[in-house]
């Protein structure tokens, strides 16, 4: 018998989609633990709130891990420095990875990749529903940031979509997973993207591009599984590419669905000017608001806006005690951030 599709389809975030009628976890003491991957650039601080204020640091040893991998398989940098100068490439990169409360102890679902010296950062969102069957969903995002980061470094693969594609076949675990890479070279950044992670390149507080999301319908993304696990898998090819032109200063920002639902695009550009050419401050400072807008119940999320947009609504006996369809969108933050100059 075929498998049901494994959609995420979160119709009501875990803080509150009603304003005022559900409150957060509550954090737990004790010292935070970490965990980091060297080719995923993965890293997980847990104990609930204290994430933010220990991931940071945590997450910049996850990331000058992934640089050292790549640059041990990096291209020789042979070029004079009349050629260094006249190209714009990454100065600067981190990434920084924060689990939704409830899966502090596990370290959350979403994974991603950095790699500087190869100008090359991905993205992934394990799908959650995978636990109803007893399947660890983080296994699959993780292994399918190590073998796209090694088709970087090891195959040097430069078009994001084969970057994708050869991560899918080679990811062989039961699970799924959203996807988005970004590729820089020649000035010029190309993103592809297949469900709704995504990413945007900010230039002087505002947001100059972004990638659209690719949805089956509202909250059910796009995603990529083992085929034989998951036959009903989206097609890697079909990831959705563009491309856009850089010039020396602009930043570049990848987020898994837990930043772009709790964070305008508008926002994020402006951290990116205000934290200019210090990348491990600005996906700090990133993560910070999208975990505390997650948390916000009378916060007016981009998730609860498009929900509200697609025809979701609260009952009539809600609509007359007052309530309101608002609130954040809590959930795993994955957040990657590049300078280029």
């Amino acid at each position: 018998r075929r498998r049901r599709r494994r959609r995420r389809r979160k119709m009501r975030p875990t803080t509150a989609t009603v304003s005022g009628t559900a409150t957060a976890p509550k954090a737990s003491s004790g010292r935070p633990k970490t965990k980091t991957t060297l080719f995923s650039g993965r890293t997980t601080t847990t104990k609930g709130k204290t994430i933010l204020t220990s991931t940071a640091s945590a997450c910049r040893g996850g990331c000058l891990s992934a640089r050292r991998a790549s640059s041990l398989m990096a291209s020789s940098s042979s070029s004079s420095s009349v050629e260094r100068e006249a190209r714009v490439e990454t100065i600067d990169a981190s990434a920084i990875l924060v689990p939704h409360p409830d899966k502090s102890d596990t370290g959350g679902e979403d994974s991603c990749f950095v790699l500087k010296r190869s100008n090359a950062f991905g993205v992934f969102d394990g799908v959650g529903g995978w636990q109803e069957e007893g399947v660890n969903p983080a296994e699959y995002s993780e292994t399918f940031a190590s073998e796209a980061a090694k088709a970087v470094t090891r195959d040097r693969m430069r078009n994001p979509v084969d970057v994708i594609v050869q991560a899918h076949e080679k990811t062989r675990v039961i699970g799924s997973s959203t996807a988005c890479v970004c590729v820089v070279d020649e000035g010029e950044a190309t993103f592809a993207n297949l469900g709704d992670a995504g990413g945007i390149v900010a230039r002087n507080g505002a947001c100059l591009f972004t990638t659209e999301p690719m949805q089956h319908e509202f909250n059910m993304p796009y995603q990529l599984g083992w085929r034989e696990a998951y036959p009903e898998t989206d097609d890697p090819k079909t990831a959705d590419v563009r491309k856009v032109q850089l010039k020396r200063g602009d930043c570049v920002v990848l987020g898994s669905d837990g930043l772009w639902d709790n964070v305008p695009r508008g926002d994020v550009a402006i951290l990116c000017e205000e934290n200019g050419g210090d990348a491990a401050k600005c996906a700090e400072q990133i993560a910070r608001l999208a975990f505390a807008r997650s948390m916000d119940e009378e916060y007016d999320s981009p998730f609860m806006i498009a929900a509200r947009k697609e025809g979701m609504e609260l009952t009539w006996m809600q609509k007359l005690q007052g309530e309101k369809l608002v609130g954040g969108k809590m959930d795993d933050i994955a957040i990657v951030v590049a300078f280029v100059g």
